[in-house]
């Protein structure tokens, strides 16, 4: 049975370069959002994430798009997907410490004006014991660091992050949305 989850090879420097924006980020860096009624509930997601841009003019984001660019290509004319297709704005480095994780089944095109039709995600490093799980497809799969794995946003493809209680987690994340 054909999941539509797909993953590409990404150099791994690239992964480290993100690690290190990261790291040094300072303007974009806050604490992961997922909201419930009373707020952020870090019993949800518990991460800290440092937004991305488009436009951005750092040399390691501009690397990163052009290869994403190469991956999404190739995911849209494997599935002969129709349209044409822009990825969002705002996209994340999230940082996960042993414990922390988005710890439940959820998926990306859900809210009001939301038009997400494919979601991206990079392992930025490997674990031994953590990753990402796909609820209706039976798929799991262990962080590996320059795998980046694209899959549609729908509720088709409900999804959570595999907790590592040993290691940290680092991944570059985002959506592609309609034109």
């Amino acid at each position: 049975m054909e999941t539509f989850i797909k993953t590409y090879k990404i150099d791994k420097t690239i992964c480290k370069n993100l690690i290190k924006y990261h790291n040094k980020n300072k303007e974009y860096k806050g604490e992961g959002r997922c909201y419930s009624k009373t707020g952020i509930d870090k019993n949800i997601k518990d991460s800290t994430d440092v937004m991305f841009f488009n436009p951005s003019n750092d040399v390691n984001i501009i690397n990163f798009f052009k290869e994403l660019s190469k991956c999404v290509t190739n995911y849209i004319d494997t599935y002969f997907l129709q349209g044409q297709y822009r990825t969002s704005i705002l996209n994340l480095i999230q940082h996960y410490k042993p414990g922390q994780g988005f710890k439940i089944w959820h998926y990306e095109n859900g809210g009001d004006g939301i038009d997400r039709v494919l979601v991206y995600m990079l392992y930025l490093n490997t674990l031994k014991d953590g990753g990402t799980e796909w609820d209706f497809q039976k798929v799991k799969l262990n962080a590996v660091e320059g795998d980046l794995v694209i899959w549609p946003a729908a509720f088709t493809h409900r999804h959570k992050g595999v907790i590592s209680n040993k290691q940290e987690k680092y991944i570059a994340t985002g959506w592609l949305e309609s034109v």
